[in-house]
Parts: structure tokens; sequence; C-alpha cells
């Protein structure tokens, strides 16, 4: 989906392919595909392990939204951003 298309009402799905554990500061991805690894910060694991194929975007900033001191335009932006790059590595796909 491109990027343009995005919205909130997208449901996001993890890349079954993707392999990750929580680490003590973070999470800690390996996508078998391509054999990269990534690491999210705390902020990345909240999102991250709330995807489950079932919740919007807009659920997710809700949720990030109770876990952190931020607004919801702000938390929109970011979390957006944040899912935007994991599409173009291929770590997530979205649906309308």
């Amino acid at each position: 989906m491109a990027e343009n298309k995005l919205s909130a009402k997208c449901v996001v799905k993890r890349n079954e392919d993707v392999l990750f554990s929580e680490v003590a500061d973070g999470m800690s991805l390996m996508d078998i595909d391509s054999g990269k690894y990534f690491h999210f910060d705390q902020t990345g694991s909240v999102i991250w392990k709330q995807i489950d194929g079932d919740l919007t975007i807009s659920q997710l900033c809700e949720n990030v939204q109770r876990e952190f001191d931020v607004d919801a335009e702000t938390c929109a932006a970011d979390t957006i951003e944040f899912l935007t790059e994991l599409n173009q590595l291929k770590l997530v796909s979205f649906q309308s």
C-alpha cells in the first residue's frame, strides 16, 4: 500500500517470517528472508508487541498514548512514520 494511502483505519499485520524477542532495552528482530537484524527501543517495542493483524493504526496510537505521555497528533505522526518504515523493510503490511 502506498504511503499516501495509509490511514488511521488501516490494520497492521506482522510479516510471519520475522522472529522477535524482548531484550533488556527493547526488542530484537530477525527477518528470516533477508537475514537482517533489527532492534527497537521501548516505544518501538510497545508498538510491535501490539501488532496482531486486528488493530488499526488508530487503535495502536491510543494504546501508545496510554503507555507514554504524548499528545494524539504527535503520537499519530510518529506511529505512522515508524509503521511506514517497517513496511518499507517488509516487516509489516497494511490492510484497508
